[in-house]
């Protein structure tokens, strides 16, 4: 068993043969709308759990090399997001599922050298919207369940 293979535990949908967005599994939580209010109340949302459907627009190396990547939500708004895994699903333009933390930004934190908006999502699912393939930080399984049988989990303050 390699490091890479302890890292990162990868999971073929169960639902692979029919569209996500057809699915009660994995919802939606956050939308541009969300972004709005979040970037004006960014320490009311830190440590909230966040669903979205994005694209990605930036690669950058973050943290331990994993990616730390810029993207867009379908309704256009942006924001940076520091996975958690290493899935090699985050290419630009890739479309991707995420589930992930809504987090403050250290000051001494690596993204700030691409980051200056206060926050990022700290993704801890990524699942690859054309392959249907999930990507998930090791430990995290009782989220993706919960996720995978159609609610967001609730983040611990």
């Amino acid at each position: 068993m390699t490091l890479k293979t302890i890292i990162m535990t990868t999971v073929v949908l169960l639902f692979s043969i029919t569209d996500i967005k057809a699915q009660n599994a994995c919802p939606l939580n956050f939308g541009s709308k969300q972004l709005e209010k979040a970037k004006h109340d960014i320490k009311n949302w830190n440590g909230k759990i966040i669903a979205c459907d994005v694209e990605v627009i930036q690669v950058e190396k973050g943290y331990q090399s994993k990616p730390y990547y810029k993207v867009k939500l379908e309704d256009g708004g942006q924001f940076w997001v520091g996975s958690l895994v290493t899935s090699g699903y985050e290419k630009t333009s890739a479309k991707l599922r995420l589930l992930g933390y809504f987090s403050l930004v250290d000051k001494d934190d690596i993204g700030n050298k691409f980051n200056k908006d206060g926050f990022h999502i700290l993704s801890f699912v990524v699942i690859d919207l054309a392959t249907k393939q999930m990507a998930m930080f090791p430990g995290s399984d009782k989220q993706v369940k919960e996720w995978m049988n159609g609610t967001v989990p609730v983040g611990q303050k």
